[in-house]
C-alpha cells in the first residue's frame, strides 16, 4: 500500500476545490428540491389533483408528500 504523502499546498488547494464542489452540489440538490415540492404543492393548492392522487402517482406515501412539502415550501 502505498503511504500517504504529507499535505502539500496542492493538496490542500485540491481538497478546498472538492469542499467547495460538494457544496456547490448540496446547494443545487436543495435548489432542485425546492423546485420539485413547490410544483407539486401547486397542483394539490390550485385542487387539480388531492394529496391522495398525487402520492399514488409519484408512488410516495401521503404522509411523505405531506412532510417534503412542509420542508421544501412551506419553510421557506
Amino acid at each position: 500500500m502505498t503511504p500517504t504523502r504529507p499535505d502539500t499546498p496542492q493538496a490542500t488547494a485540491a481538497k478546498k476545490r472538492l469542499d467547495d464542489a460538494a457544496t456547490a452540489r448540496d446547494k443545487a440538490i436543495e435548489a432542485a428540491h425546492r423546485t420539485y415540492w413547490s410544483a407539486v404543492a401547486a397542483e394539490i393548492e390550485a385542487k387539480n389533483l388531492t394529496q391522495i392522487a398525487t402520492a399514488a402517482h409519484l408512488d410516495f406515501s401521503r404522509e411523505h408528500v405531506r412532510k417534503q412539502i412542509k420542508r421544501y415550501v412551506d419553510a421557506n
